[in-house]
C-alpha cells in the first residue's frame, strides 16, 4: 500500500478530512485508476456530506474491482444519504455476499435506522419518520415491521392510499401481525371500504382473538355508512356481532343498528343475536320496538313456560328497564299488569316467567316486598334480572348518603335540571367496551391529534382532570382508563346519578375516580386546579353557557385541555321543531307524556317534519327522550360563537372529535388545512353537511 494512502487513512479515521482528501488527490495525480485512493476519496466525500460526489468516485471504485466488499458497503451508506435506498439496498446485498460479515452491519444499520425513525414518530417529526421507514423497508425488504410502521406513518400524514399498500405489504411478508390487519382495516374505512375493514377484523380474530382487533370490530361496524345497506353482505357475522355484544368488545350502542338490521326480517324469540341486544342496549329501531311491544303483551296475556320463552321474557325485562319502559301498553295491559302486581306484592308465590313478564311492564324494585325476592331459588335468567332491579337499586340507594358535596346547589335553573336527573338518572347504561391501553395524556394527544399546535400537559404522576357534569359515570371512567396515571374527579348535580356512577366504577374496580356532588356555577370557589377539564354536553343547559364556561377556565392550569360539548344550532332543527310541538300541547316530562308522544311521532308520516326525531338515537329510552326533548334548558350554538369566545379567552383549537371518514371528507375540500383546525372552514363544511354535529359539537381546546 502506497504510504500515502495509510497516512490518508489515519488523517480520515481522525477527523482530519481536508488532509486526508489532499493525499488522495496526489496518489490519483500520479494514478489516477487507482482503485483503493478512489474509493478511499469517495469514502472521504460521504464523510463529509457530500453524497454525490461519494457516489461517483465510490462508483469509479467499483467499476475498477467490481468484488470489493467494502466498495459496495460504502457505496450503500452513499446512497442511502442521497434518499436513494432501493439502489442502497442492491449494494448492500453485494457486499454481504462478497463478505458475509458484512451482514451484522446491514443489521445493525437497519436496526439504527428504526430507531431514529421511531424517535421522530414520537416527536411528531413525520416526514422524517416516514423516510427512515422507507429507508428500513427498502434495506431489508422482507422486514415486515419495518412496512408496518411506515403505514402508521403515512396513515399519521394523511395518506391512507399509500399507507394501506405499506400495510399489506407488511401482512404479505408475516401474516400473522395481527395489528397490521387493523391499521390496514382503518386505512379502509377511512377510503370508504368499510365492509372490507370488517373482513379484516374477522381474519385477524380467527389468527389472534386480540382486544385490540375486537375493538377494532366494533369500530369497523360503528363506521358503516347504512347499516340496513350492508346487512345482506354480515349476515354471515352474526354470530361474531353476538360475541361482540355478549362480551362487551365495544360500545354495545356501536352495534345495535345492524344488530336490529339483522334481526327484525324474522325475530325469534331464541335468536342469540336478539338476546344479546335486549340485555345490553336500548332497542333504537321501531320496526323490532313494535315487534318487542307486541311479544310483551302475549307474554302478559297467554305466555307459557317454556325454557325458551323464560330466557327471552327475562332479556326482554332487562331491556324495558334499560330504556326506562318507553314501550307503549294499552288498557288491558295495564289492567292485567296491576292485577300480577298484586299477586307479587301480597307475596303470593309468583312463578319464574310471572316475576319476568312483570319486570318487562314495572322496575321489580319498586315492590313493597322486592328484597324477598332476592332470597327465593330462580333460575339464572330470572336471577339477572333481579340483580339488575332489586339488587343494583338498592346498593345505589345506600350510596346516597356516602356522595359528599363539594359545593352548594343554589342556582334556579341548576336546581331544575337537577330534579330532571334525579327523577331519570342518564344515560342507563350496561357495560362499558373494552379499553385501548393507557396512555400518558401528551401521547394520546399527539396519536389523536398530530398536526394540532399542542404543547406538553402531562406532569409527573399523572394528569389531575376534573370532569363537570359527568352524569352515570360512563365519561369518567372512560378517561381514567384512557390516560395512564390518571386522577379524576367527577362531579354532577344529580346523586341519582352519582349513585349509578359509582356503582358501576366499584363493577370495574377502578381506584382513580373520585365522585362529588357539586354545580359547575359554584366551582370557582374551590382550590384545585387540573390539568384537563371535560364537560360535554353540561353547558348548553346552564341558563348562562359562556359563563359557565369561564368559571372551568379558572379551574384548569397553564397548557391545561379542556373537552367541550355543545349542541349545534344547524343539527338540531328538529329538535327545535319538535320543542316548539311539545309546547304547543302542553304536553310535560312525565313518562306517560313521553310514551304519548313518541308513539304519536312514531305514527305520523315519514314526510312529517317532525319525523327526523324518531331517528335520532336518544328516542328509544325514556330518559334519553327527556333529555333531547323534554329538558327544562337548552341553548344551542353556532362554529362562530365558540370562535368568538376562543379569541376572547386566548385558547387553542385543537381539533374535533369525528369519525374518520367525516375528517376524510373534511381534508378533500380544505388540503391546506392539515391540522384540521380552521373555524371558518368547519363552519363552510357544516353548512353544506348540516348532520355533521349531530350529536354536538365535540372538541379539544388548549390554555395559554
Amino acid at each position: 500500500m502506497d504510504a500515502r494512502l495509510a497516512t490518508a487513512v489515519q488523517c480520515m479515521q481522525a477527523g482530519r478530512l481536508t488532509e486526508a482528501e489532499r493525499l488522495c488527490r496526489a496518489i490519483l495525480a500520479a494514478a489516477p485508476n487507482d482503485a483503493p485512493a478512489t474509493h478511499l476519496l469517495g469514502f472521504v466525500a460521504y464523510k463529509a456530506g457530500r453524497p454525490r460526489d461519494a457516489i461517483d468516485l465510490i462508483g469509479k471504485a467499483i467499476a475498477l474491482d467490481e468484488t470489493n466488499a467494502d466498495c459496495h458497503f460504502n457505496m450503500g451508506l452513499a446512497l442511502l444519504a442521497a434518499g436513494r435506498p432501493a439502489e442502497a439496498a442492491t449494494h448492500f446485498a453485494r457486499a454481504t455476499a462478497l463478505k458475509p460479515a458484512y451482514a451484522a452491519g446491514v443489521e445493525n444499520l437497519v436496526s439504527l435506522i428504526m430507531a431514529r425513525a421511531n424517535e421522530a414518530m414520537a416527536q411528531g417529526q413525520i416526514e422524517a419518520a416516514i423516510a427512515g421507514f422507507g429507508q428500513a423497508a427498502a434495506l431489508k425488504p422482507d422486514f415486515a415491521e419495518a412496512h408496518g410502521n411506515l403505514g402508521v406513518a403515512l396513515m399519521a400524514q394523511g395518506r391512507p392510499v399509500e399507507a394501506a399498500a405499506a400495510y399489506r405489504q407488511a401482512i404479505a411478508i408475516k401474516p400473522t401481525m395481527v395489528p397490521v390487519y387493523r391499521n390496514l382495516g382503518r386505512c379502509l374505512v377511512v377510503q370508504g371500504d368499510v365492509l372490507g375493514a370488517i373482513e379484516l377484523a374477522r381474519r385477524a380474530l380467527e389468527i389472534e382473538p386480540t382486544d385490540d382487533i375486537k375493538i377494532f370490530f366494533v369500530r369497523s361496524v360503528r363506521s358503516l355508512p347504512s347499516p340496513a345497506a350492508a346487512a345482506r353482505e354480515l349476515a354471515a357475522f352474526r354470530p361474531l356481532l353476538a360475541r361482540a355484544l355478549a362480551e362487551g368488545w365495544g360500545k354495545p350502542s356501536d352495534l345495535a343498528q345492524l344488530a336490529a338490521e339483522l334481526v327484525k326480517p324474522q325475530p325469534a324469540r331464541d335468536d342469540a343475536l336478539l338476546l344479546a341486544h335486549l340485555t345490553t342496549t336500548p332497542v333504537g329501531d321501531l320496526a323490532l320496538e313494535r315487534w318487542l311491544t307486541d311479544e310483551r303483551r302475549r307474554l302478559l296475556m297467554d305466555g307459557d313456560g317454556t325454557d325458551e320463552t323464560l330466557t327471552f321474557a327475562c332479556a326482554l325485562a332487562q331491556q324495558c328497564f334499560i330504556n326506562e319502559y318507553v314501550f307503549a301498553e294499552d288498557e288491558d295491559e295495564t289492567r292485567r299488569v296491576a292485577e300480577l302486581r298484586d299477586v307479587v306484592a301480597a307475596g303470593r308465590a309468583a312463578g319464574a316467567l310471572q316475576i319476568a313478564t312483570l319486570a318487562a311492564y314495572v322496575p321489580l324494585h319498586r315492590l313493597p316486598n322486592a328484597r324477598a325476592l332476592l332470597d327465593r331459588d330462580w333460575p339464572e335468567p330470572v336471577r339477572a334480572v333481579l340483580a339488575q332491579q332489586v339488587q343494583e337499586p338498592r346498593e345505589e340507594a345506600d350510596d346516597r348518603a356516602r356522595i359528599p358535596a363539594l359545593t352548594a346547589v343554589a342556582d334556579p335553573v341548576s336546581r331544575a335540571v337537577r330534579d330532571q336527573y334525579e327523577e331519570m338518572p342518564y344515560p342507563r347504561w350496561v357495560r362499558l367496551p373494552l379499553a385501548d391501553a393507557p396512555l400518558p395524556i401528551d401521547q394520546h394527544m399527539r396519536a389523536r391529534f398530530p398536526h394540532a399546535p399542542l404543547r406538553p400537559v402531562g406532569r409527573a404522576g399523572g394528569a389531575d382532570i376534573l370532569v363537570a357534569g359527568c352524569g352515570t359515570g360512563r365519561h369518567p371512567i372512560e378517561s381514567a382508563r384512557r390516560y395512564a396515571g390518571a386522577h379524576v374527579l367527577a362531579v354532577d348535580l344529580s346523586l341519582g346519578s352519582l349513585a349509578y356512577a359509582r356503582r358501576k366504577t366499584r363493577e370495574l374496580a377502578l381506584a382513580n375516580v373520585a365522585y362529588a356532588q357539586a354545580d359547575l356555577l359554584e366551582l370557582g370557589g374551590i382550590e384545585r386546579r387540573f390539568d384537563v377539564i371535560e364537560c360535554a354536553g353540561v353547558l348548553h343547559h346552564l341558563a348562562d353557557p359562556w359563563a359557565g364556561w369561564r368559571i372551568l377556565l379558572s379551574l384548569l392550569r397553564p397548557n391545561g385541555l379542556m373537552f367541550i360539548g355543545l349542541y349545534s344550532r344547524r343539527a338540531r332543527a328538529a329538535v327545535r321543531r319538535a320543542r316548539d310541538f311539545i309546547a304547543e300541547r302542553g304536553l310535560g316530562p312525565s313518562a306517560a307524556d313521553i310514551r304519548r308522544f313518541r308513539q304519536e311521532l312514531i305514527a305520523r308520516d315519514k314526510a312529517d317534519p317532525l319525523k327526523p326525531v324518531t331517528r335520532m338515537a336518544d328516542f328509544c329510552t325514556t330518559s334519553n327522550c327527556r333529555d333531547l326533548l323534554f329538558h327544562v334548558q337548552e341553548h344551542q350554538v353556532e362554529i362562530a360563537e365558540i370562535k368568538a369566545f376562543l379569541a376572547a379567552n386566548r385558547l387553542t383549537f385543537i381539533g374535533f372529535e369525528l369519525d374518520p371518514a367525516v375528517e376524510q371528507n373534511y381534508r378533500r375540500r380544505f388540503p391546506r388545512d392539515a391540522a384540521m383546525v380552521d373555524l371558518d372552514g368547519w363552519d363552510a363544511f357544516e353548512a353544506d353537511n348540516p348532520l355533521t354535529f349531530a350529536n354536538m359539537y365535540q372538541f379539544w381546546v388548549q390554555k395559554p
